[in-house]
């Protein structure tokens, strides 16, 4: 074996199937923290360096390294000599003699190794992101709390001697890269052309292509495939390091920060985050059936419209801008209309558009189109370019995406299928629908039906349930009445009566509540309170974490500034023990020295006093994430037990998906039973069943 010191550790290198089968006899028979990492062929866009290149299902590992105590072991899967199956087997065995099998957002690796021919349950898999995050403080990265990236993360913790861990690789990736668009420039060169200018013309999403030669095009094309790069380019000794330090960041966070979640009673909590690996990976494998043809169909659509809006704003403006060119649109509305734009922003454009009555109609008209034209806009780059590179990319029917149970604070899942609009966007030159993005999602061929269990206004829900508990069972008579019959008996013919005013008691939606207290004299069954209550429901949800006016009305800055603080002061003046609510979290705060507890256990840590209010949200939000996480991993069981072919596909924000096969349609039955009664409250949690046999768009109720 190739041996070299790195950080404290002594790190070997196999070179032969020999050294490898080898490797368990020098290692001891019980092992506490076995940390492991791969590395992958991903291919890069060195333009971007994000994760959207990722693909759980189709990326494989060249690099298999993992350690313990004072030792890493790096395997290079590309040796000649060295066998998947050998290693693989070997990889098990140190596994299982581990007490926990550590990894830095580990459901990647693990779905790494299973693309390579792994197929064993991880029982004892744990996360380094669900320690720091059980460990630190409660503060997002944006807010100037850690970074859960695992080499950031390591630097803050650990010192300056991890800070520099991956930047030879940055560097070596950087030089490949250089290589690369200088041979696109040698190739480009005999056309006259460069890569910048073919770069502006696809920046704007209308941008094509066939305004360039056949020859530039075909040198384009096959550029912008070759161009990407992997870690796997890089010289072997480098990304061994690389790989080596990764285990040793792993093993020295959890050594450090493990004993952190113990004094703060959180290994419940962490045994929870556990449990819940492996029926993510299996829900992440499941994937999406996507309608390729239908993306490619509304792609054309929306370029179709966006050219037609922007030849009207030519008409109005006298020039062609673009959507983004923010001072070019605030000259030409001074030069030509006298109007001084204040901001360019969609929001602030929003309320101006709603309150400026001194706005002339064509800055009026132009401003509309223009927050059209970034929406088409965002719509193509945002849902239907990423899926269609998807699906190119790898020739699949299936798109796959990863569920991080750590991204935020709260606890709340984190995904890039988490913001899919429930409705689609319609064309302002006639009345029908360009894309909806939840169209493209159709049944897969061996699951005929898909099932969404939808929890129903959990949050608020659990907004009244800390009602009831903050004020010892007094609870907001309103917005507990909202969900059950809240001090309330029967009369003889078993009619709910409310105790303190003698009617019947009949659950009230709390959006309608709220807004008829805003607007009382509006009918609720016109047209008019059907608008109120739509913006009253996103007012609402802005306000129950304790969002100020100011900051609701930039939320919802669609809607006029005043509607939006009549349906503030309404809810408000409705539900009063929102605020009581407010008042005992910070009382929490105070009393166990810098902590509120959600309703399953997870503790969320404050330094600062001026951060508490941000309690309110973390507690609501955070008790519906773990009750849900709590959820996926009874449904998991009960799947699994009951051998049953159904199979969990994602979790959007509080609605479980699922892929019903063939005669399980019962199955989605007792789904909605684990959900109902997993978690007990004293307000009835509700789980609304929706289905569908052609796409999501089109689910209705059960």
């Amino acid at each position: 074996m190739k041996t070299f010191s790195l950080l404290g550790y002594t790190v070997y290198v196999a070179m032969t199937d020999k050294e490898v089968e080898d490797i368990p006899y020098s290692c001891p028979d019980r092992i506490w923290m076995f940390a492991f990492d791969t590395e992958t062929d991903t291919k890069i866009d060195m333009s971007k360096r994000d994760a959207s290149n990722i693909d759980i299902m189709h990326d494989r590992p060249f690099l298999l390294q993992f350690g313990f105590n004072d030792t890493v072991y790096v395997i290079d899967l590309r040796i000649e000599g060295i066998t998947i199956p050998t290693v693989l087997n070997v990889f098990d065995e140190l596994r299982m003699r581990a007490t926990l099998a550590l990894a830095h957002n580990i459901k990647f690796d693990i779905n790494m190794l299973y693309n390579i021919g792994y197929s064993e349950e991880f029982e004892n898999a744990c996360d380094t992101m669900s320690i720091a995050r059980l460990a630190l403080e409660s503060k997002s990265e944006r807010e100037g709390g850690y970074s859960m990236a695992l080499k950031p993360l390591a630097s803050r913790l650990l010192g300056s001697s991890y800070a520099d861990a991956g930047k030879a690789i940055d560097a070596a990736l950087r030089d490949i890269w250089t290589t690369k668009i200088k041979d696109l420039a040698t190739l480009l060169k005999p056309y006259g052309i460069k890569r910048n200018q073919i770069l502006i013309t696809l920046k704007d999403v209308t941008g094509s292509m066939d305004e360039y030669t056949e020859e530039v095009q075909k040198i384009w094309y096959n550029w912008n495939i070759t161009s990407r790069v992997s870690y796997a380019d890089v010289k072997p000794e480098l990304i061994w390091q690389y790989g080596a330090v990764d285990v040793i960041l792993v093993l020295e966070i959890a050594k450090l920060l493990l004993p952190v979640v113990k004094d703060k009673d959180q290994m419940g909590v962490l045994k929870r985050e556990m449990a819940l690996i492996m029926p993510l990976v299996r829900m992440e494998r499941t994937g999406y059936t996507v309608d390729k043809q239908y993306l490619i169909r509304c792609k054309q659509a929306l370029i179709f419209e966006i050219n037609q809006i922007k030849d009207r704003n030519f008409r109005i403006a006298g020039a062609h801008i673009n959507p983004s060119q923010h001072q070019a649109i605030k000259d030409m509305l001074l030069d030509k209309y006298g109007y001084d734009l204040a901001s360019t922003d969609k929001n602030k454009m929003h309320i101006l558009i709603q309150t400026d009555t001194s706005m002339p109609e064509k800055v009026k008209e132009y401003l509309e189109n223009v927050i059209y034209l970034r929406t088409l806009e965002k719509w193509i780059a945002t849902y239907l370019n990423p899926m269609l590179y998807k699906l190119n990319s790898t020739g699949d029917t299936k798109v796959y995406t990863m569920y991080n149970p750590n991204g935020a604070v709260s606890g709340r899942f984190t995904s890039n299928f988490q913001q899919f609009p429930k409705n689609g966007i319609y064309s302002k030159l006639g009345d029908f629908e360009l894309f909806h993005p939840r169209r493209m999602f159709t049944v897969d061929k061996n699951y005929p039906e898909l099932a969404y269990i939808d929890y129903s206004q959990i949050e608020l829900r659990l907004q009244a349930e800390y009602t009831h508990y903050v004020t010892g069972g007094y609870g907001d008579i309103n917005m507990l009445r909202a969900y059950m019959p809240f001090r309330c008996h029967t009369n003889e013919d078993g009619v709910w009566i409310e105790d303190d005013t003698g009617n019947e008691w009949k659950g009230v939606d709390l959006h309608t509540q709220s807004t008829c207290n805003a607007f009382p004299d509006v009918d609720v069954n016109s047209p008019e309170f059907k608008k109120l209550r739509y913006i009253g429901k996103r007012v609402n949800f802005a306000l129950i974490y304790g969002a100020s006016l100011k900051k609701v009305q930039e939320a919802v800055s669609d809607a006029d500034p005043d509607t939006v603080a009549k349906l503030y002061n309404g809810f408000h003046s409705r539900f009063k023990d929102v605020a009581t609510y407010g008042n005992w979290v910070t009382r929490q705060w105070v009393r166990t020295g810098g902590y509120a507890t959600n309703l399953l256990g997870r503790r969320y840590y404050i330094n600062d006093s001026k951060d508490v209010y941000k309690l309110n949200n973390y507690l609501i939000q955070g008790s519906a994430a773990d009750m849900i996480k709590l959820v996926i991993i009874r449904i998991d069981k009960m799947l699994k037990d009951g051998g049953y072919k159904t199979k969990l596909q994602g979790c959007i924000h509080d609605e479980i998906c699922v892929c019903v096969a063939e005669g399980e349609h019962d199955v989605i039955y007792k789904i909605q039973h684990l959900m109902e009664h997993t978690v007990k409250t004293f307000v009835p949690v509700v789980a609304e069943i929706e289905v569908t046999t052609t796409t999501w768009a089109d689910k209705h109720e059960e």
